[in-house]
């Protein structure tokens, strides 16, 4: 196998995550016309994992009997695109979107949570919608958290559940299966989704909604940084990142807005990180905490597993923001939710770390680790995998933290209202 390129590797030594949307292109170190030999193919996946994968080694999985039964399956791949299509439902077994194989397909699952407008679990047997992105086709269509999901392109949703892992996984645990439940109401890459719900009132309803990865392509040309004001007084400014965190112009951006947010006299901050699902690199996270510090702080520990593989010398270090004008003091709110990813995940635990930021918020989009990139040269096949574990200085991975305020839904209420939104202004009116 081989680096594709040096920048993603440079990018990757900093934590950076890479778009999910260069999956997209086809493989351009396509295998040659000699005969296919799938077990090698396999074995260069494997090898990959086990060498480079941060996350290989799980105690919620059984990782060793995964790759034993998609090794057996992968021996029987007749060409490179039912190896892949094996390779990247295994993938998906570790119930972790930094984990990736491609290049896709049009009948691959919709990645999560960059393009994703439901969360849902199963609670007591039944399908749940948990979250609903705001904004999006689920939203407007009215679906909330709370309502049942029936069926999914007319199949029950348990069977829809199974699905996206098809043959590599026929025995899922309960996470797993709520991760193929996610997937599989935000449907395929290609192609609208049918989904049979039935509100918390009892209504059973058919929804046909458009495909997630077409509406999250839409949102490419939004601006940077949006900023807003809420409260009583028109005096709570809120500053939101739209998905832009792997963009270098969010560092002006940011910046200039939060120059308007004080000009204005926010008396607080409302720091919104729910849309940010699809990664980005430290240069633009540490900029943004830098503004909520006085001096400088660590934000971030990372832990490279591989080097400590093939050396046997661990391998250690915490990122540090540095204070950056205009600094605002007064009262900041951080908010989080499923549509946070990798680096917004980071600058949450950042803030909690180094700024007096009160955090709000559910469990984020658990991106494992800073993001390597790797081209398979038996198969063709594009890895995308977290090679760097990630965590709060305080040595909680990334992945576990927890918001100072607990809340879920974090994106959408029931009744459609903001909870996250609410929650940081009720806080706000009680100091």
């Amino acid at each position: 196998m081989r680096k594709i390129a040096l920048g993603c590797l440079l990018l990757a030594s900093l934590g950076a995550s890479i778009p999910v949307a260069a999956q997209d292109a086809a493989s351009e170190s396509a295998p040659s016309a000699a005969a296919f030999d799938a077990a090698a193919a396999w074995d260069e996946f494997e090898q990959l994992l086990r060498d480079k994968y941060a996350y290989i080694e799980r105690d919620d999985i059984a990782v060793e009997a995964q790759l034993d039964r998609s090794r057996a399956l992968a021996a029987k791949a007749s060409d490179e695109a039912a190896l892949r299509r094996i390779m990247h439902r295994t993938a998906l077994t570790f119930m972790d979107p930094h984990l990736i194989v491609g290049p896709f397909e049009d009948d691959d699952y919709a990645i999560v949570m960059t393009a994703a407008d439901l969360d849902a679990r199963f609670e007591d047997g039944k399908a749940v919608i948990v979250d609903v992105r705001r904004g999006s086709p689920a939203s407007d269509a009215g679906l909330r958290p709370g309502d049942e999901v029936l069926s999914i392109g007319g199949k029950p949703a348990k069977a829809a559940a199974q699905a996206p892992f098809g043959e590599v996984l026929p025995d899922p645990t309960e996470a797993q299966l709520d991760y193929g439940l996610t997937l599989a109401v935000n449907g395929q890459r290609k192609g609208d989704r049918t989904l049979k719900i039935q509100s918390a009132k009892g209504q059973v309803r058919t929804f046909e909604l458009a495909s997630t990865r077409d509406w999250a392509n839409s949102l490419n040309d939004r601006k940077l940084v949006d900023l807003s004001f809420v409260g009583t007084g028109g005096d709570v400014a809120v500053l939101t990142p739209l998905n832009s965190l792997g963009d270098n112009g969010t560092i002006t951006a940011f910046d200039a807005a939060m120059k308007e947010a004080i000009g204005a006299g926010a008396r607080a901050i409302v720091l919104d990180m729910r849309e940010t699902p699809s990664g980005g690199n430290t240069e633009v996270g540490r900029s943004i905490i830098g503004h909520f510090t006085d001096r400088v702080s660590p934000y971030q520990m990372h832990r490279i597993p591989a080097l400590e593989r093939e050396f046997t010398v661990p391998r250690q270090f915490v990122e540090y923001v540095f204070p950056r004008e205009p600094n605002f003091t007064g009262p900041v709110f951080v908010l989080h939710g499923r549509w946070t990813g990798s680096m917004g995940e980071g600058i949450v635990i950042g803030m909690e770390a180094a700024t007096n930021a009160t955090t709000i918020g559910s469990n984020m989009g658990d991106l494992l680790g800073g993001l390597w990139n790797e081209q398979l040269e038996l198969s063709g096949a594009r890895v995308d995998l977290g090679g760097e574990a990630l965590f709060h200085v305080d040595g909680t991975p990334r992945e576990d933290y927890v918001a100072d305020i607990a809340i879920e839904p974090a994106s959408t209420a029931a009744d459609g209202s903001d909870p996250a939104i609410t929650r940081a202004l009720e806080l706000l009116e009680k100091r």
